[in-house]
């Protein structure tokens, strides 16, 4: 299930390029005001990682770039999925009751909200990365290895992601799927707390059920869902 939600600042909003982490915090604040966001935020669903079960896109809006910053001046959109009615309902019954959130040290204004449900069917579909698409394997030492498209890791561990991830959310074996990605892919280097992650925007198709392929669209694609990166769109 898909939630848009439309904000606008009535002074317009300056954000830094690396805003994901605030943005996820006020994605948790809106959860805590109905007594939502503690099973999200504590843990989640648990395998051998922990997968929050909900994905969120960047900001959407006719805007400007200035001294690192974007500067949005008008309706600003922000688009959050999840496998689960239950939690875009906690986001909307939040909006309606309390409607604004709070962006680093901007009170935004929440001017509209839309619920939607978009279904698949069995076959293959081309997507756009909205955000960009993490894949990474955490190595004996502690460090992390990002891979990139055109590496055969990158598909490896996007499919083990999704095996993993279907199965500690929906606790059963995930459907066969395929992903390729298409040419073209370009990096971004975005900074999350103390981190610097390594993703990537491009085009994928991606064949399997409608179940398999609906389950992506509501979780992700790749690692670190929760965080802003993997949402994807869908190319008509």
């Amino acid at each position: 299930m898909q939630i848009i939600l439309t904000m606008r600042a009535p002074d317009g909003l300056r954000i830094p390029f690396n805003y994901n982490h605030q943005l996820q915090s006020a994605i948790y604040a809106k959860l805590a005001d109905v007594g939502a966001s503690d099973f999200i935020h504590n843990g989640g669903y648990r395998s051998a990682h922990n997968y929050k079960a909900f994905v969120f896109g960047a900001l959407n809006g006719a805007h400007t770039v200035a001294d690192g910053h974007f500067v949005f001046d008008g309706d600003i959109k922000l688009e959050i999925r999840s496998p689960f009615f239950e939690f875009c309902d906690a986001v909307q019954r939040s909006a309606e009751m309390k409607p604004c959130m709070k962006l680093f040290d901007t009170a935004l204004e929440l001017t509209e909200i839309s619920l939607q449900n978009r279904h698949f069917t069995d076959g293959a579909c081309k997507f756009r990365a909205d955000s960009p698409v993490c894949v990474y394997r955490t190595e004996p030492d502690g460090s992390t290895a990002y891979f990139s498209p055109d590496s055969p890791e990158f598909t490896e561990y996007l499919l083990l992601n999704y095996r993993n991830k279907y199965a500690a959310i929906l606790g059963r074996n995930a459907p066969e799927l395929q992903i390729v990605p298409l040419p073209h892919h370009r990096k971004i280097v975005t900074r999350f707390k103390n981190t610097w992650v390594n993703g990537w925007k491009g085009m994928y198709k991606i064949s399997g059920s409608g179940q398999a392929l609906e389950f992506l669209y509501n979780t992700g694609l790749g690692a670190k869902n929760s965080q802003g990166f993997g949402l994807l769109d869908v190319m008509e």
